[in-house]
């Protein structure tokens, strides 16, 4: 039996080819993902390899650095690290990793399901009322 895993893409560093793996190799039986994904999940491990990068400068340079009339401020690597990760998860948010297969974004799914639970519990009161 072959492994039909798609390869990690080439450039891929640490972050990224861990994260690739991590998710490629955690796939449900039977569940391939289609060219969309692949392509949202290479993006997301570039994105894990650029935070990645972000957190080793602040590790090196610390928290707070000299400005350039030597007062301390804050990094502008911690900010970036932050919205770098807001953006590898809303990528990720977008990979079907559980094999539903709905059209849509990530939010519309969502509020799929939302309406779902409501209509449910509509339903339910509506029998309860006889």
């Amino acid at each position: 039996m072959t492994d039909t895993r798609p390869k990690p893409p080439t450039g891929l560093q640490g972050a990224g080819r861990r994260l690739w793996r991590a998710i490629v190799g955690d796939l449900a039986p039977g569940l391939e993902l289609d060219a969309r994904e692949l392509a949202l999940l290479d993006a997301a491990c570039r994105q894990a390899d650029a935070v990645g990068v972000l957190e080793r400068a602040v590790k090196r340079d610390g928290t707070m650095v000299r400005g350039a009339s030597g007062q301390r401020r804050l990094n502008g690597a911690v900010p970036e690290i932050r919205q770098g990760r807001i953006a590898l998860a809303r990528l990720l948010g977008e990979v079907d990793l559980a094999g539903e297969q709905a059209p849509g974004t990530a939010a519309s799914r969502r509020g799929r399901r939302a309406a779902d639970v409501r209509w449910a519990e509509h339903t339910a009161r509506k029998a309860a009322r006889g």
